[in-house]
Parts: C-alpha cells; sequence; structure tokens
C-alpha cells in the first residue's frame, strides 16, 4: 500500500508540474491549478487513511 501511496504522489505531482507548464497563460489557470493540488490532497489522505485502517486490522 505504500507503494501505491507513493506512485499515486509522484503520478499528481507529474500531472501539476504539467498542467502548470501547458496551462500557464490561460485565464483559468489559477482555478485549474487549485482544483489540482485540492485532488491531490484529497487522494491522498483517502489512501493514507485506508492505509492507517488496514493497520489496525492487520494484526501482523
Amino acid at each position: 500500500m505504500k507503494k501505491l501511496i507513493l506512485i499515486n504522489a509522484i503520478i499528481w505531482a507529474t500531472l501539476i508540474l504539467v498542467s502548470a507548464y501547458l496551462f500557464k497563460d490561460s485565464p483559468y489557470y489559477e482555478y485549474y491549478f487549485g482544483g489540482l493540488i485540492m485532488a491531490a490532497a484529497i487522494t491522498n489522505s483517502l489512501m493514507a487513511k485506508q492505509l492507517n485502517k488496514h493497520k489496525k486490522t492487520n494484526c501482523l
């Protein structure tokens, strides 16, 4: 699960960097960029929550 969280974070970081470069001239860039950051934060927090839940149920 930790590998999945790491891969997810790398994919989001790449997506944010590429979109920052490609959409920098767009008039709605600030909203798009903010939306991407919020989506990445929500996704990572849900995955971390799932990891903590898995740790509590798995006694190993």
